[in-house]
């Protein structure tokens, strides 16, 4: 019964561990060590092995023949006690037309996931603030190269995270009461959440080595179509001694739209006859 209540109980832990760990990617270590990890990972564990312990005190065989070996029977029972278990913690029970969240099991691992989360909250900031990775670097200038960086250092880059980013630029540009030094703390903090501090310190390395005045090609100017040449009715020629230059013929008046026109003559209407 000890084997199997280990096994049952690596089943849970591991799937907590993954939790943890696709949860807190930039630190899955500390995350583990922490003190709401190591509640995490001890609450799955112990759920195993309870439902392991019932399982076998309620004697049941998951509809297995009789003749079936005995160790089948028993990796059945460690795989329902590590998986079932698992999936009962994350129940979440609420009413079918209500938008709020749901009460049940879920409820605990949520609250000690909260604590989890404002552990590794402070520890990152701390980590963060005692360290000036991105000097050199302005908020103003760099903030759309460094996410660029830290983005595509990532193999898959959740849609949720970028707009979540870029709310966050346009929020840190438009405010005036911060310096560009605090909109750069503010951002790198956001960027160490997505790829961890040895990333960003990475790309703000290779951002700092680039040379700033590289020249940028000149938008090509659209050509602009030649003016038609004015046609004149009769060639202009010097008016020499003697010489009579014929007078020019007057341009046809052309209707205006805002006055009524009458056998394709133009009138003109005064203020008066309105």
């Amino acid at each position: 019964m000890i084997i199997e209540m280990l096994l049952a109980a690596l089943i849970g832990g591991a799937i907590g561990i993954a939790e943890l760990v696709a949860r807190y990617r930039d630190k899955p270590v500390a995350a583990l060590l922490s003190p709401g990890g190591l509640l995490f990972v001890f609450v799955n564990v112990s759920a195993s092995v309870v439902a392991l312990i019932m399982i076998t005190a309620a004697g049941w065989t998951f509809g297995l023949p009789a003749t079936m070996p005995g160790s089948a029977l028993i990796v059945v029972r460690v795989m329902v006690a590590g998986i079932g278990s698992a999936a009962v913690l994350r129940m979440s029970i609420s009413p079918a037309q209500s938008r709020a969240g749901g009460t049940g099991p879920i409820a605990v691992l949520n609250g000690i996931l909260r604590l989890a989360d404002g552990e590794l909250e402070r520890k990152r900031a701390l980590s963060r603030l005692s360290h000036n990775d991105l000097s050199g670097l302005s908020f103003e200038r760099d903030h759309a190269a460094l996410a660029e960086l830290c983005c595509h250092l990532m193999r898959e880059f959740d849609l949720a995270e970028a707009q979540r980013l870029g709310g966050l630029a346009a929020e840190l540009s438009n405010r005036d009461d911060l310096t560009d030094a605090d909109k750069l703390d503010c951002w790198g903090l956001e960027l160490t959440r997505l790829v961890g501090e040895r990333a960003l310190r990475q790309a703000a390395r290779r951002l700092r080595d680039r040379p700033r005045d590289e020249p940028r090609p000149a938008p090509a100017e659209p050509e602009r179509p030649a003016a038609p040449a004015p046609e004149h009715d009769y060639a202009a020629e010097p008016a020499g001694a003697g010489q009579i230059r014929p007078p020019s013929k007057p341009a046809p008046a052309k209707p205006s739209r805002l006055a009524s026109s009458t056998g394709g003559r133009t009138e003109r209407k005064s203020f008066s006859d309105v």
